[in-house]
């Protein structure tokens, strides 16, 4: 720090400074210390005589009120270099904390499996617990594995933590759950309630989905397929009647069908719906060779097997749908093998099997297709092949004769297509290889281009506006064949083989 000045007289009549180490209070007395003359004499104490003269008296008066003002201002200055350079090396600090926890975090987002089982996981704090399970790129196998690890978590101090459960469980995608685990495991928790009931209503009804307040509702990013798009193909038959079975899935990136998992169901020709994450099972051939009237879901997040309410009549070769929530299921043969004309559409809200009106012609194994909030139930066998096709509507439980199609088709490969439906394949006399396109406004079918390879029990299906046909059975043998209609040319396009032949439903 500078030291103050003092100005005295020299002989001369000039001004000259001098140091001075300390200013007392009072303005009129000075103690310093000079060089030359007044060294000896002023060692201790020295009053000068100066400081008598008025006019002195007002020059050291305007000194002193300079040079507090100054020690002041240079005070301050070294105050705020000392603050300044201690708030930066806070603000680093801060900041290299602030990217360690964000480290940490991102390790317990890529390694979460690992971390919730730890003694330390137990121990994190609530809004920590709910940044890390609200990451969508949370690295799990299902949605389930987040919901046990915050329900171990919540247990280790229920009274305590009971109060950030329903923050954390609006976290967790409830819309990757089915109802009855819903039900089952969430409701239970303590103000969950209100979430469980939204859930549930999204997913049983789709048309009111934009107006039920869910924090999310797609799968996070590690359980996503491409563009959040689902296309499975489920096998009802490979090589052994009962043996494991396979789903296929569709890859966008590299436009083939992948083999997806093995599922273990001992019944064969079954119905399939495929409702949000599970795949609805229906009916089919036991393995004591008689129709089953069982119902069985898969759970496509856990991959594990639930029950489900039976139909109330046996039924092998059905055709099934799904319309707004509601599954159904027509025809099919019985355990005496006689054609069926009876329909059956199970609830899933009300949880039940409940008998429609009986379509006009008794049949098995026909295509069925939604078109415009109705039913076509297209084609079958009946002691012989059948070209009919019948329209349900729903809203009214009632039946329609459509027109015919061209060709009678026995397990025809049928599905809707840029607005028209498809009927693709089939048998008649052998397998066909032709197909034909129905407008409903028209009410009319017109052949279109025949495929490559003629088979029956086709899975037919629309990708990316591309209308597909997968796999199929001819000649006694099951067919790993693909093929893709090709619109503009009005041709049909093998493509890469099924990784596995055989009947496959979608």
């Amino acid at each position: 720090m500078h030291s103050p000045r003092m100005r005295s007289s020299s002989s001369d009549g000039s001004t000259t400074v001098t140091s001075s180490p300390r200013i007392f209070a009072h303005s009129s007395s000075v103690d310093t210390t000079t060089s030359g003359a007044y060294s000896d004499e002023s060692s201790n104490t020295f009053i000068g005589t100066a400081l008598e003269d008025s006019e002195t008296s007002v020059v050291c008066a305007e000194e002193y009120g300079e040079l507090t003002a100054q020690v002041a201002l240079d005070c301050s200055s070294e105050l705020n270099a000392v603050y300044s350079s201690a708030r930066a090396d806070l603000s680093e600090s801060e900041a290299q904390c602030e990217l360690l926890r964000q480290r940490v975090t991102d390790y317990e987002i890529r390694n979460f499996m690992q971390v919730c089982r730890s003694p330390e996981y137990l121990d994190f704090h609530p809004e920590h617990l709910q940044r890390i399970v609200e990451n969508d790129d949370l690295n799990v196998s299902s949605e389930a594995d987040v919901f046990w690890s915050i329900k171990r978590w919540y247990k280790h101090d229920a009274q305590t933590r009971q109060q950030h459960l329903p923050d954390l469980i609006a976290c967790l995608r409830l819309t990757q759950f089915d109802v009855d685990f819903l039900y089952a495991n969430i409701n239970a928790m303590p103000g969950c309630e209100l979430l469980v009931n939204r859930a549930v209503e999204w997913l049983l009804r789709p048309n009111a989905r934009s107006t039920i307040p869910l924090r999310f509702t797609k799968p996070r990013k590690v359980l996503r397929t491409e563009e959040d798009t689902l296309w499975l193909a489920v096998q009802t038959r490979g090589d052994h009647r009962f043996a494991d079975k396979c789903i296929l899935r569709y890859s966008r990136m590299h436009g083939e069908w992948q083999k997806w998992a093995e599922i273990k169901l001992e019944r064969s020709n079954f119905g399939v719906v495929q409702l949000e994450h599970s795949l609805i099972c229906i009916g089919g051939l036991g393995r004591n060779n008689k129709p089953s009237n069982r119902v069985n879901r898969y759970n496509l997040n856990t991959r594990t097997w639930e029950p489900m309410p039976s139909m109330e009549y046996r039924r092998v070769y059905l055709s099934v749908a799904l319309l707004d929530g509601r599954i159904y299921a027509f025809g099919g043969q019985d355990e005496k093998y006689q054609a069926l004309n009876s329909v059956e559409m199970f609830d899933t809200i009300a949880g039940r099997w409940q008998t429609m009106t009986n379509m006009p012609t008794r049949r098995a194994g026909t295509g069925t297709a939604v078109l415009y909030g109705k039913l076509y139930v297209i084609g079958g066998f009946n002691k012989a092949h059948l070209s009919a096709v019948e329209c349900y509507d729903p809203t009214k439980n009632q039946w329609t004769q459509c027109a015919d199609m061209n060709e009678s088709r026995g397990w025809p490969g049928v599905t809707v297509h840029n607005g028209c439906i498809y009927a693709i394949g089939g048998w008649y006399n052998g397998a066909l290889h032709t197909v034909e396109r129905y407008c409903a406004e028209s009410n009319k079918w017109t052949m279109i281009s025949a495929l490559n390879v003629a088979r029956g029990s086709i899975c037919a299906l629309s990708i990316n506006e591309e209308l597909w046909a997968i796999g199929g059975y001819s000649e006694g043998v099951l067919k790993d064949t693909v093929e893709v209609y090709d619109a503009e040319n009005n041709k049909w396009i093998e493509k890469k083989m099924l990784p596995e032949a055989g009947r496959y439903v979608c």
